[in-house]
């Protein structure tokens, strides 16, 4: 937070604390960058392993598909075995 400086110092007094709140501020802003790129990684890496999940998942629905193809046709067998008896 931003410190009030007083007006009875000397210039100089007022620029050395300047400089030190600055630094302060510029290591707040190097953490905080260093956590967004932590964040920016983990989603990266949660984003891989749901783009996995989805194309696992679009892989199980094809197969099912597949199977529910084959049972139709099976049991359109059946039927028309069926009928012809």
């Amino acid at each position: 937070m931003a410190e009030i400086l007083p007006l009875t110092r000397g210039p100089q007094d007022r620029l050395q604390t300047a400089l030190r709140l600055l630094s302060v501020a510029q290591e707040e802003q190097r953490a905080a960058l260093g956590d967004f790129r932590e964040s920016l990684y983990a989603l990266r890496d949660t984003t891989a392993r749901l783009q996995d999940s989805v194309q696992g998942l679009r892989r199980n629905l094809a197969a099912t598909g597949r199977e529910l193809e084959t049972t139709r046709q099976t049991v359109r067998s059946l039927q028309a075995t069926a009928a012809s008896l």
